[in-house]
């Protein structure tokens, strides 16, 4: 890990270390050589942006494997991962369907199918497919109950 920039908060008793990383930060276009390092580069996101109607409604920390498919509507979280088990396949990477709702801190790894109208509960893990117009949640995730 290389260190890219390292910046002092206004009050001078907090810093802040940007590395190089697979991250993605909503402002990283603001952040001086960060943009290099993204793991979802700003066109991606731009791109689920605009073309699929996708939120990142707290963008911070969100990471996402630009072999992943998502669908259309979706609302993701901060601090939410999508990825394979390995960078060397992109047959392991999650397909989430239209209008998937992926809250905080929830982790999606492995070759899995997340199902139309889905919830990710905070702080979830999952490992498994999730059908649709179900609630998961937990670590490993499990059915909740059907979504209303």
């Amino acid at each position: 890990m290389k260190l890219i920039e390292k910046r002092r908060f206004p009050n001078g008793r907090k810093e802040i270390y940007i590395l190089g990383v697979k991250v993605f930060s909503y402002w990283s276009n603001k952040l001086k050589g960060i943009k290099r390092n993204c793991n979802i580069s700003l066109d991606f996101a731009k791109k689920l942006i605009r073309e699929k109607n996708v939120q990142f409604v707290h963008p911070l920390g969100i990471v996402i494997s630009d072999k992943a498919t998502i669908g259309h509507n979706c609302r993701i979280y901060q601090n939410v991962t999508i990825g394979g088990k390995s960078d060397e396949s992109s047959a392991d990477v999650p397909t989430l369907e239209d209008n998937v709702t992926i809250y905080a801190n929830s982790v999606l790894v492995g070759k899995i199918h997340i199902g139309k109208n889905a919830v990710i509960g905070c702080g979830s893990v999952v490992t498994r497919d999730v059908p649709e117009n179900e609630i998961w949640a937990g670590n490993p995730a499990r059915f909740i109950k059907k979504r209303s």
